[in-house]
């Protein structure tokens, strides 16, 4: 299982979007067959190409949106 893949990114605002495709075969991906939030602005996510079988991970860093407070650590 590879974990890297070039994704072309597209904007809806306010948010910043990816769209993912297959690195193997390029083709379109709609959703991840698995996600992970591993940190407070950090989420794996796991994919599966339908269409070939691929199987590889992404991992994405989340920015915090405009005037958004950090949350206190839970204890």
């Amino acid at each position: 299982m590879k974990f890297h893949a070039a994704s072309p990114a597209f904007s809806i605002a306010p948010h910043n979007f990816m769209r993912s495709f297959c690195p193997q075969c390029h083709d379109l991906l709609v959703a991840a067959a698995m996600s992970q939030h591993v940190e407070e602005d950090v989420v794996r996510h796991w994919w599966t190409c339908e269409s070939c079988g691929h199987e590889f991970g992404t991992t994405v860093r989340l920015r915090p949106l405009p005037g958004e407070a950090r949350r206190p650590a839970m204890a």
